[in-house]
């Protein structure tokens, strides 16, 4: 879609306004209209230029979250034993923000918010880093069957390539 163009989503679920709205932040699009017809919720979107932000506090929000991951990047490279191994990937920063609360109250916390490589993904984004192949295959998998939007796990080798691995859902 070219900048400036728009585009009509259908869907059967009003919580559907919340992850559109995500969406736009994250990517830059805009949410022009929301409404329900009949039972069905209409979203219109308008392509925009990449992230912006409508509101001074998703700005900064969105701001602090690439300074924590970075932040936490450079700490765990530095210290030896925290450098993660593994990295999981999401569709979306905001999925990858509603996997971490998820975790967070189911008791996990072998992992770390990591900014996404540019070998993986040359835009913004989030992904969880561990240390162990085990933690991450659990982790992809628990998040997985709660239906959590995770794409990959990848390990991480000494030439900065990210393989995916091949058994990161086998049972």
């Amino acid at each position: 879609m070219q900048k400036g163009t728009r585009a009509e989503i259908l869907a059967d679920d009003r919580s559907f306004k919340h992850d559109l709205e995500s969406w736009c932040l994250e990517t830059g699009n805009r949410l022009v209209d929301f409404n329900e017809r009949e039972g069905c919720w209409r979203a219109l979107i308008q392509r925009g230029s990449g992230f912006h932000g409508d509101a001074l506090w998703e700005k900064f929000d969105f701001i602090l979250l690439g300074v924590k991951v970075h932040l936490t990047q450079i700490i765990t490279r530095i210290i030896p034993g925290l450098t993660s191994k593994y990295l999981i990937t999401f569709v979306s920063i905001a999925e990858g923000q509603r996997a971490h609360q998820f975790l967070k109250e189911q008791g996990f916390s072998d992992y770390r918010l990591l900014p996404v490589p540019d070998e993986i993904y040359p835009h913004c984004g989030l992904v969880f880093g561990t240390i162990k192949r085990e933690t991450a295959r659990q982790i992809f998998k628990v998040l997985r069957h709660a239906s959590y939007a995770v794409e990959d796990i990848h390990r991480i080798d000494r030439a900065k390539f990210y393989p995916k691995l091949d058994d990161a859902v086998d049972d």
